[in-house]
This record gives structure tokens, C-alpha cells and sequence, in this order.
């Protein structure tokens, strides 16, 4: 495979026919019309036109689009994106917020003008963006500690196959999810414990408990002592 060495933006269609390859670089694509179909091993995709999808280099995908449809493809060579001195090797699913509608709209022009200054500076903006995105079910797990929390709910968010989210997870987060998600929970079960009065068992089911005692269990396992004893070194008078 031939390396990448300039940026390329531009309109594309794709036939009604899995195509499949991989490549050295990045790849943006943005469907203006119609959907397009993408299979990784790990994920499939139904990308819809208010949608985005990044391909990290080395990915093997294959794709199509049944029916009429155009997308805008945005290939960077793989050294302008990175964090940390990496490639950001993740692929990304996400929906079209102000700030990627924004380069929607700013890729298009460029699609037309194809000025490399203008191109370089929005891959720019594009990796700093990266670098701070948070994984939609990474959030999810933090706005939804008190529920209960399964690998295929979360795997379902991300378009990843059960099977192969937990493996993606760890790449992210260095944790599994179990481990991630009971960190959390911990963490804020001692911040509750020391910062509020209420009753033990509002404590126990906002960090996805339904009863006390499995609460008190757990929390004994991994503190060493009980909820109460806990807050008890904060509040002399409990």
C-alpha cells in the first residue's frame, strides 16, 4: 500500500457492492445522501447523512450504499493525527454535533477550492477534537452509575459486537469495563458518604444497588469496612 503524503477531500459514491481494503492513513466520511454500510471486524454500521465515521490506519473495513447516495471523504496521512505521540487508533461512530457540522460544511467548500492551507489547518482543528472526545458509552456509563450496566447495552452504543467491546474498551481506558465501572461507583459512593447525611440506602442505589446489605457487602470487600464506619470518620456524631 502506497503512503499517504497529502490530504485529500473530496465527494465519492459507492456501489450497491461490499467493496473491502485497508489503507495507511485516516479516513473521515460524512454521507450527504443515501446511507452507507461499513463492516470492521469488530463493528457494523449503518452510517446515516447526521452522521460521521473516522477509519483509523490498518483497519480492514468493507462498505456499501444501496440506492443513490454521495459521501464526503476526508483521507489525512496518518502522522497528523495522533495524541501522545500515537495514532488514535480507535474508529469512531458519532452523531453531528454543532462542531462536526460545522467541518461538515467547511470540508465541502473545501472539496471545491482544495486549498492545502485551509485543509491543514481543519485536520488540525479536527485532531484536537480527537483528543478530547469522550466515547459515547464511556459518558453513558458516567450519567447512569445508580442503573444497571450490561456489555451489550454498552456495546451497542459504541456499534461494536458484544464480543469484541470489552477488548475495545481496555485499549481506551486501560480497564475492562467491570473494573471501570466499579472504580466509579466506589468513588462515588465515599464521595456521598463523606459529603452528605442521607439515608445509606439513597447512597447504595445511586451507585446501582437495590438493596443495603449487597451495598454493605461490596463496599467492606474493596474499603475494608462498612458504609457507616466510613462516614463515621467524617461525622463523629453518626
Amino acid at each position: 500500500m502506497d503512503q499517504l503524503q497529502t490530504i485529500i477531500c473530496e465527494r465519492r459514491t459507492y456501489s450497491h457492492l461490499y467493496h473491502s481494503h485497508t489503507h495507511t492513513y485516516c479516513q473521515f466520511l460524512f454521507p450527504l445522501e443515501g446511507d452507507l454500510d461499513l463492516e470492521t471486524e469488530e463493528r457494523e454500521v449503518n452510517l446515516k447523512p447526521d452522521q460521521l465515521q473516522y477509519i483509523p490506519p490498518e483497519c480492514e473495513h468493507r462498505f456499501r450504499s444501496l440506492g443513490r447516495n454521495e459521501c464526503l471523504v476526508l483521507d489525512i496521512p496518518a502522522h497528523l493525527i495522533k495524541t501522545e505521540g500515537r495514532s488514535i487508533v480507535s474508529g469512531m461512530t458519532a452523531d453531528l454535533d454543532p462542531f462536526w457540522t460545522s467541518i461538515r460544511y467547511l470540508l465541502t467548500e473545501e472539496a471545491k477550492q482544495q486549498s492545502a492551507h485551509s485543509l491543514n489547518l481543519l485536520v488540525q482543528y479536527i485532531a484536537e477534537k480527537m483528543r478530547s472526545h469522550t466515547y459515547d458509552s464511556i459518558a453513558y456509563i458516567h450519567r447512569n452509575l445508580s442503573k444497571p450496566l450490561s456489555i451489550k447495552e454498552l456495546a451497542a452504543i459504541e456499534h461494536y459486537h458484544p464480543a469484541y467491546y470489552s477488548g475495545w474498551f481496555k485499549r481506551q481506558t486501560g480497564k475492562t469495563p467491570q473494573t471501570y465501572i466499579a472504580e466509579l461507583r466506589l468513588k462515588k459512593a465515599e464521595q456521598l458518604l463523606a459529603d452528605t447525611k442521607g439515608p445509606l440506602t439513597d447512597i447504595s442505589q445511586e451507585v446501582g444497588f437495590q438493596n443495603l446489605s449487597s451495598f454493605t457487602r461490596w463496599f467492606v470487600k474493596n474499603m475494608g469496612m462498612t458504609p457507616r464506619a466510613y462516614r463515621n470518620t467524617f461525622y463523629t456524631d453518626k
